[in-house]
């Protein structure tokens, strides 16, 4: 078997071995190690800390519900979304300042911003800031006044790690909370509102079923502006401009076995390409047919060396062509000694040494002004011819 078909066999086997390692050992632990502190909150995911159930009971309520996967800088450019709904993004993957501004413009131009977080640091501008601050616990928390965000609410179910939202501004409102302090409440920004719920537990797949959670889920939305609620993921690492983030088939596949293994079917291939291209060899030129035949050839040169009486002349032009193509026949440079270059021919092609170099020998005398017959020179060419036929020069 040759060498490049081996290595073919090789990369074969150990594509199929990696490619039965993903689906028989992978396993999806996307969530085994968060904590209702550390969860992921993306309406993407089934997972107890995600949001999936109530982006799909708000779709399946004919909310007109999107997912947002751009910057904050962008937002302004999609008229369309009249509600904005952040639901804990991860720390690392925070908004930035020149983000944040363009929230805060958005706002006072007409938007509603839904922020559901235990930890909100936000100035938000006309006399507005929003801050949390730690409980000392608690698990139960009840209506402050009667207002649509509390209509049918009795007990709201909180964790332990909730916090307490102080929004400051000539126009905030707590609706819901306990002792310590309120976990639901608005404020006017200019022309629009920010609401802010300081435990995303509510509405997390594993709280928005308990107690009245699920009416608080609903009536956050109740009074909301004409246009879409779009649920913020560019933060939560479905960026569409990220590297497998985003909708459609590539978000999809976010988080699953599918990207590395598209990353080693990339390798394999580099490897494939590496391997067909490496030469095992020394390269060997393209057979170039000649444009005459022998017989012509020999006839031309003898017409103009018996006219011209140039037989020397002729024979440099035959010996020292051929003497090239026999040395890139064998690999020698062009200076190469008549004996060593017979003797490497010798080797390669198998013609005896001994009659390469009287061939070669005789030329070289010749090409260097030495008496030949018209006969012997018609042998010593036909020779030649018959050489490079055998070579296949």
């Amino acid at each position: 078997m040759r060498r490049s078909s081996k290595g073919i066999v090789v990369i074969v086997f150990l594509f199929a071995l990696l490619v039965a390692l993903n689906f028989f050992f992978f396993v999806d632990n996307r969530g085994a190690n968060e904590t209702e502190q550390t969860g992921n909150r993306s309406s993407y995911l089934s997972s107890p800390y995600g949001t999936l159930a109530y982006y799909s009971l708000l779709e399946e309520s004919s909310f007109p519900v999107v997912r947002f996967t751009r910057s904050y800088k962008e937002l302004a450019a999609y008229k369309n979304i009249g509600t904005l709904v952040v639901i804990a993004p991860p720390i690392a993957d925070n908004p930035s300042k020149e983000e944040l501004g363009s929230l805060n413009a958005w706002v006072e131009d007409g938007g509603f911003l839904v922020i559901i977080d235990r930890q909100i640091f936000l100035d938000l501008g006309r006399n507005t800031k929003v801050f949390t601050i730690p409980s000392d616990g608690g698990t139960t928390a009840r209506p402050l006044q009667p207002a649509l965000y509390t209509e049918g609410i009795q007990r709201v179910e909180i964790t332990e790690y909730a916090s307490r939202v102080n929004l400051n501004g000539p126009s905030a409102v707590a609706y819901i909370g306990d002792g310590q302090g309120a976990i639901l409440a608005d404020a006017k920004v200019g022309k629009g509102r920010v609401l802010c719920l300081s435990d995303p537990y509510v509405v997390a797949n594993n709280g928005i079923s308990k107690e009245d959670n699920l009416g608080v889920a609903l009536n956050i939305l109740s009074e909301r502006p004409p246009g879409q609620i779009a649920f913020d993921e560019y933060h939560h690492g479905y960026g569409s401009d990220g590297l497998f983030g985003g909708g459609g088939i590539i978000g999809y596949f976010h988080g699953t076995p599918v990207p590395w293994m598209l990353a080693q079917i990339a390798l394999i291939g580099l490897l494939l390409i590496y391997n067909h291209g490496r030469r095992f060899a020394r390269a060997i030129p393209l057979r170039q047919d000649k444009r005459t035949t022998n017989l012509e050839f020999v006839s031309s040169m003898a017409t103009i060396t018996r006219l011209a009486r140039a037989t020397d002349l002729a024979m440099q032009n035959i010996y020292w062509e051929f003497h090239r193509r026999l040395c890139r026949y064998s690999s020698l440079p062009s200076n190469a000694s008549t004996s060593k270059l017979a003797a490497a021919v010798s080797r390669r092609s198998g013609i005896p040494e001994e009659e390469l170099m009287a061939v070669l020998v005789r030329c070289a005398q010749v090409a260097a002004g030495n008496w030949v017959s018209d006969s012997e020179m018609l042998a010593l060419v036909s020779r030649i011819r018959e050489i490079e036929t055998t070579l296949n020069l």
